[in-house]
């Protein structure tokens, strides 16, 4: 999903769930898009295996850069997840 796409859904305030899959220690020097649940890539794939992330809710997750999202995202996918990676992760979406 391309930072522009990623702006519309969320003014549009769809229901969807905010993904971050950075490690706890990322979060203590960087913040978090508001309304967004912290699983880190590690534990994401237990936490579908358990039932905790709901398939028929579509799902946006990102990290950093966009290089574990676009991981867990095809995984998922895969899972039958509905899901998307948000392309270039935070570093991408903050930029001007």
């Amino acid at each position: 999903m391309k930072k522009e796409k990623f702006e519309e859904v969320i003014k549009k305030q769809e229901l969807i769930l905010l993904l971050d899959i950075r490690e706890a220690e990322e979060l203590l020097h960087d913040e978090t898009i508001e309304g967004a649940i912290n699983i880190p890539m590690g534990k994401v794939f237990t936490e579908a295996v358990k039932g905790n992330l709901q398939k028929d809710k579509q799902i946006v997750v990102f990290c950093r850069t966009g290089g574990r999202a676009s991981v867990v995202e095809r995984e998922l996918k895969e899972k039958g997840y509905q899901i998307d990676g948000l392309e270039g992760g935070l570093v991408q979406l903050r930029t001007l």
